[in-house]
């Protein structure tokens, strides 16, 4: 399992694996300072050709990043994106702000790139000036990086900015070093303004050295602020440190069959991947968890915006890295507490499992909801979902007698359910979790051991023998979802065994 750790020290998901593809947005963000490890000029051109062709549909930002890779490279401009462009109409107004500056810059700087020759216009000029000057600029006088792009438009648009906006650039600061998203932008917005207007600006002496220490320590995930900290270097003429940093840190993420940078996010685990982790390797799993993990999960139940379903998986989580900290979010088990209904339906069944599989961990005295029952079809993919994840859980509801003898047409069922696992998809392996909770099933120890049995079948991946693939396959990836549910299941595997 330790194969699955992120970047930032918590579990990734395997069934995400093989769907990491280099992307365009990604790798048009460095290509101004990827150098050799760019793609050549005609494989340029065929991964454009490639990513367009794949969409019916395609977004500002797609276009922009399709047009600054062909020019990066050298690549000469392939027929789509000469028509993707020429069909493109202006962005629609935005309510935002800096969705409508955003939107504008993505749009002006297109222009730019291609000397205004494809989607140019006295007309589309003229429009372009009437939007740039209907913002107001007191609403973002203390957002330098707002700030920043609006004066980049006019200046692609070769047109005189506003003096009240030259102002207002000319005294931004960079006294907050880079490190949230904000701060991030807005340093380099305030490099980007001493290099233009040429403004008398205080740099702190140490903001080189803390933007490599920050992009070394791998803490920055979002290739935006990457880039822009990238960016931010050159600004300050360290050139030998941003060019080292992008072949160690941007250069491994090149997807060899694209030659397109995969987004640095896909490297990270996430809360839910961990809490699967914990749950499968149970007390095993503070072998699997390191420092930088229990960082992270008290990172995350600190964080005011996180939804406490995930700050509770982080709070398993952490008790289950054996750090005693845990014990200092009782509150958070309050409110865990608080939200869970007293009476379940079928609108309310799939959240109230979620939430009471992950606080029965954390209390395994909370107030359990009664589940009301409700006619489920076998033949309904919806009902039949729901009645096998309520008989799978059925020690979770108060009434967990009577649920169990619950939805009668779907434990008639189960016999076939189970029987293989071939075309029934998710609710092959609800069903599986559902066999011994379902008491008028009339399943003997025959149906259960031929259900191990075919189970064994969908065991093992490439490097995860232990784990469960949710296809037939024998190249599909594992998948954490599946295997934390087959714990439930007779045979399925023992405690501990997923290292």
């Amino acid at each position: 399992m330790k194969k699955l750790q992120g970047i930032n020290g918590l579990t990734r998901m395997p069934e995400g694996e093989g769907q990491e593809r280099g992307d365009l947005y990604t790798t048009a963000l460095y290509s101004e300072d990827f150098g050799s490890h760019l793609l050549a000029a005609d494989n340029a051109n065929r991964a454009v050709r490639n990513a367009l062709g794949d969409q019916s549909t395609v977004d500002l930002p797609t276009l922009w990043s399709a047009l600054k890779l062909i020019r990066a490279a050298g690549a000469a401009l392939p027929a789509e994106l000469e028509k993707r462009l020429t069909s493109t109409a202006m962005p629609a107004r935005q309510q935002d702000v800096g969705a409508e500056i955003a939107a504008l810059w993505f749009w002006i700087d297109i222009g730019r790139m291609q000397s205004w020759s494809v989607i140019a216009g006295k007309s589309f000029v003229e429009e372009a000036i009437i939007r740039l000057g209907a913002i107001d600029l007191n609403s973002i006088m203390n957002k330098p990086y707002l700030l920043w792009r609006l004066f980049d438009s006019y200046s692609a648009l070769q047109r005189e900015r506003p003096l009240e906006l030259e102002r207002a650039l000319k005294n931004v600061d960079s006294n907050k070093l880079p490190g949230d998203y904000e701060s991030t932008l807005d340093f380099q917005a305030a490099l980007e303004a001493r290099a233009t207007l040429g403004n008398d600006l205080v740099v702190p002496n140490g903001a080189r050295d803390h933007i490599v220490r920050l992009l070394d320590s791998s803490q920055v995930h979002d290739d935006a602020l990457i880039a822009s900290m990238l960016r931010s270097l050159e600004l300050l003429n360290a050139h030998t440190e941003a060019k080292r940093l992008v072949k160690d840190h941007i250069a491994p993420r090149v997807d060899q069959k694209t030659g397109l940078i995969r987004s640095a996010s896909l490297a990270k685990g996430s809360v839910h991947g961990t809490y699967l982790a914990a749950r499968l390797l149970d007390t095993r799993f503070s072998e699997l968890a390191n420092e930088q993990t229990r960082d992270e999960l008290e990172r995350v139940l600190r964080e005011p915006e996180a939804n406490l379903l995930t700050q509770l998986k982080a709070l398993v989580s952490l008790k289950r890295s054996g750090s005693p900290s845990w014990g200092n979010y009782g509150s958070l088990i309050e409110h865990g507490r608080a939200a869970v209904p007293p009476s379940v339906t079928f609108a309310n069944l799939s959240g109230y499992i979620e939430l009471v599989d992950v606080l029965v961990q954390l209390e395994p005295n909370a107030r359990l909801g009664r589940l009301e029952a409700f006619d489920a079809d076998p033949g309904v993919e919806d009902l039949l979902s729901g009645a096998l994840m309520a008989l799978s859980n059925s020690m979770y509801f108060s009434n967990s007698e009577e649920v169990r003898s619950m939805f009668p047409a779907v434990q008639s069922a189960l016999p076939q359910l189970i029987s293989s696992p071939k075309g029934n998809g998710p609710n092959y392996f609800r069903a599986l979790t559902a066999m011994t909770n379902a008491s008028r099933s009339g399943l003997g120890s025959n149906d259960f051991d031929k259900a191990a049995e075919g189970l064994l079948t969908l065991r093992g991946c490439k490097e995860f023998p232990s784990l469960y693939r949710m296809e037939a396959r024998k190249e599909s990836p594992c998948s954490l979802s599946v295997s934390a549910a087959m714990i439930a299941v007779p045979g399925a595997y023992d405690l501990g065994v997923n290292k």
